[in-house]
């Protein structure tokens, strides 16, 4: 009986670990990571964005964006966006043209590990996929699935084991084109001006304006 007994507990021990690890301590890393980047008052980062589909590179771009709470400044190629959390101003120089937009907070971006991680466990599952090497630093890379419908099956992140940051993060579409964010360099808690976040016109004289709000 005691046998028994014994054999019982240790199954259910080892059912609660396999419970436990099923995501290969993914979600424990996601956690960590949740709650130090939601502990910035402000992110700045310098990109290079990559395009690959079936294997092949067909864009690269290089950028920045700062980032404060629910407001942002982001240039991509000849596109800046502003954001200071009620509009949205997409700029495109090559023409000189504004589109004005209410500012969606469910609107993804993927740049910024903050809003990728605020709230992840509504949106996403997440999973350990291994441990490897890369350009002399420990990497730990995790694959986000949506939980609802997306363009994009899974999102990959590579984080830096030890100091506990996103250094990459990859999105895998549906139609085999995976967008590629690798950061280069992130300074946070600095100083940013309210101004960074707000289009101002005075700056670019004759811009044509398309208000969409």
């Amino acid at each position: 009986m005691k046998k028994i007994i014994l054999s019982i507990a240790t199954l259910l021990v080892c059912f609660g670990l396999s419970a436990q690890n099923v995501d290969g301590g993914a979600t424990a890393t996601m956690k960590k990571l949740a709650s130090k980047y939601a502990a910035f008052s402000t992110i700045k980062i310098d990109y290079t964005y990559k395009c690959e589909k079936n294997g092949k590179v067909i864009d690269t771009k290089t950028g920045n964006m700062y980032v404060k709470g629910n407001k942002y400044y982001f240039t991509f190629g000849d596109q800046t966006s502003y954001c200071d959390g009620k509009n949205l101003w997409n700029y495109q120089k090559s023409v000189n043209e504004v589109s004005i937009y209410e500012y969606d907070e469910k609107e993804d971006n993927l740049l910024n590990p903050a809003d990728i991680l605020s709230g992840w466990e509504k949106d996403y599952r997440a999973k350990f996929i291994r441990d490897e090497f890369e350009n002399g630093k420990a990497l730990q890379i995790i694959d986000m699935t949506p939980i609802h419908s997306s363009s994009y099956y899974k999102i990959r992140l590579f984080i830096n084991k030890n100091t506990n940051e996103i250094v990459k993060i990859s999105a895998y579409e549906k139609d085999n084109t995976i967008y590629n964010y690798t950061i280069d360099k992130m300074v946070v808690n600095s100083s940013v001006d309210e101004s960074v976040f707000t289009f101002d016109k005075k700056k670019h004289p004759g811009v044509e304006e398309n208000d969409m709000r």
